[in-house]
C-alpha cells in the first residue's frame, strides 16, 4: 500500500471574533513522539486558554496511532471534529494541535467545533506531502548456479532494488528492497526455484 505524509512543520493563524487560533503541525512516527510535540507546543504557548490536537502518527489505518484531546474546551467541540478533518485528508505521520486565545466572545458549541476544525483544514491546506510507498526487504541466499536467473529476475521486477550483496562458500547473499505492489510478482518469478533459495524478510516503510 501508499499513503500521503507531510513533508515540512507548519503554522498558521486565523482570527475568529477576537480569539485567536493557531494551528501548528509536525511529521511524527508514532504516538509517542506526537505527544511530546503536542507538550512542545503547550510550553510555547503556556499563556493560551487551550491546545487542542488530534494525530494519525503512524500509517492512515493504524488506530493505535490515532488521537485527539478538547484540551478543556466543551466535550466533543474541538479534538474529535478537528480529528475528522484530518482523517479524511488520507495523510499519515502528522499531529496538528490548534491554540486558542480567548479573544472574550463565546462562540458556542457549533462555532468552537467550526473554528478548531477550520484551523485543521488551513493547516493542511498549507502543507505540503510526499508519496510513502511500503518495500519489504528481503534477505535472499542464491546458489552459484541461480544467480544469473535470480539477477535476471531482479532487474525484471519493478521497484525492486539490491541493497547489500554478500559472497558466500557457495553463493551470494543478498539483501533487497522491493515496492509492496511488485512483492507478489516477484515471490512468483523466483517460486520454480524455492527448494534452492532461502528467504528471510521483514516490514520496512520508505
Amino acid at each position: 500500500m501508499s499513503y500521503y505524509r507531510p513533508t515540512k512543520a507548519v503554522e498558521v493563524t486565523q482570527s475568529i471574533k477576537k480569539s485567536q487560533f493557531i494551528g501548528n503541525s509536525a511529521i511524527v512516527n508514532h504516538s509517542a513522539q506526537a505527544i511530546e510535540f503536542v507538550q512542545q507546543i503547550k510550553r510555547t504557548h503556556s499563556g493560551a486558554n487551550h491546545s487542542c490536537h488530534c494525530f494519525v502518527a503512524a500509517l492512515p489505518e493504524q488506530s493505535s496511532h490515532w488521537g485527539y484531546s478538547d484540551d478543556g474546551e466543551p466535550k466533543g467541540t474541538a479534538g474529535l471534529p478537528m480529528f475528522q478533518v484530518l482523517k479524511h485528508s488520507g495523510l499519515g505521520n502528522i499531529c496538528v494541535v490548534v491554540t486558542r486565545y480567548f479573544g472574550g466572545i463565546k462562540l458556542g458549541t457549533g462555532g468552537i467545533a467550526r473554528a478548531y476544525s477550520s484551523t485543521v483544514s488551513l493547516t493542511l491546506e498549507q502543507s505540503s506531502t510526499e508519496l510513502v510507498q511500503l518495500r519489504k526487504e528481503i534477505c535472499l541466499s542464491v546458489p552459484f548456479n541461480l544467480t544469473g536467473v535470480i539477477e535476471h529476475i531482479i532487474r525484471q521486477s519493478t521497484g525492486t532494488q539490491i541493497l547489500e550483496r554478500t559472497w558466500l562458500d557457495n553463493g551470494q547473499q543478498l539483501q533487497l528492497s522491493i515496492e509492496e505492489p511488485s512483492l507478489n510478482q516477484f515471490h512468483l518469478a523466483i517460486s520454480p526455484y524455492h527448494r534452492e533459495l532461502t528467504l528471510l524478510d521483514s516490514d520496512k516503510a520508505t
